[in-house]
């Protein structure tokens, strides 16, 4: 999917914005004023950041939090629905506005720093949100139907993968980060990149939660090792834990958590909960304690051979 070419002006405020600190240091500014502020994942955010093009607007990233903040005109970006993973930040929210020559470091930083352009929230929407999972087939009469309402697991690759990308796929699952995978098979960060973008590519699976998720629902991998046993959950932390993995739709969460709401602030606190590296791990170990038994069938079989 690709952007609109842009043909609408950029406001000279957005050239050289005024809420931008002039003191070198971090300031804190309330979304709504004079921003909007869409809060996304990483793993969705750097190919949204590509589609939309040399005239992205400016876009903030935080490494430890593994969130990017694309801010947008004010008023342009209604809650609305969006896609798991993205969130509205709610007007009065506040958040870091760093000087302009912050871009780079582990903390909040620009990715794009103001004066290159603008990016308008329906282009991004657009960008985003992407159809859910295909329906699961009916089930004959007779067969056992589960009491809520599911999509159908990420399909099994009908050829298997190639070594690499299944050594990739192995340390995405222990919650490796992509330097860490990098240094574990001596390979480059953009030779990881690029092999976990293939797996997403053949899954159709954006997120490194999907990924694993089709992983293991395919039977390519086995389920990792757990030396840790499964914390008290919840059905709603289960419910989460399923749409996460691409197994069920949001229509399964509780309401305060549709369509994306506070879903990015419970998945990280459930993945501190389970002592979890990463969300693509958070799926791993679910799986592991036989949470998500549509993933582990086949992971089980493999497990076996």
């Amino acid at each position: 999917m690709t952007a609109r070419t842009y043909t609408r002006s950029i406001p000279s405020s957005w050239e050289t914005p005024h809420w931008m600190p002039t003191n070198g240091e971090t300031v804190r500014r309330a979304c709504g004023e004079d921003f909007d502020a869409v809060r996304v994942t990483a793993d969705l955010a750097a190919p949204a950041l590509a589609a939309l093009g040399p005239r992205t607007g400016p876009v903030l990233a935080n490494h430890t939090t593994r969130t990017w903040v694309f801010l947008v005109p004010p008023g342009s970006a209604p809650p609305g629905r969006w896609t798991l993973g993205v969130r509205v930040m709610p007007r009065g929210a506040v958040i870091g506005i760093p000087p302009i020559g912050a871009t780079g470091g582990r903390d909040i930083h620009w990715a794009v720093p103001p004066g290159q352009g603008v990016t308008y929230a329906d282009d991004l929407n657009r960008i985003l949100t992407g159809p859910l999972p295909p329906t699961a087939p009916a089930r004959r009469a007779g067969e056992h139907a589960s009491a809520t309402s599911t999509a159908a697991a990420p399909p099994p690759r009908p050829r298997p993968l190639s070594p690499a990308l299944l050594m990739v796929g192995e340390l995405l699952l222990a919650g490796h980060s992509d330097t860490q995978i990098a240094k574990e098979l001596s390979r480059s960060v953009i030779t990881v990149r690029t092999h976990l973008r293939q797996i997403g590519n053949l899954f159709h699976a954006p997120t490194q939660a999907l990924k694993a998720a089709a992983l293991l629902a395919g039977g390519h991998l086995p389920l990792p090792p757990v030396q840790i046993h499964a914390p008290d959950l919840a059905p709603v932390d289960v419910a989460v834990l399923r749409v996460l993995a691409g197994i069920s739709r949001d229509a399964e969460l509780p309401v305060e958590l549709r369509p994306t709401g506070a879903f990015l602030d419970y998945v990280d606190g459930l993945r501190e909960r389970c002592a979890a590296r990463t969300d693509a791990h958070l799926i791993a170990l679910a799986a592991a304690w036989d949470l998500l038994p549509t993933l582990t069938s086949l992971a089980t079989a493999k497990e076996q051979q």
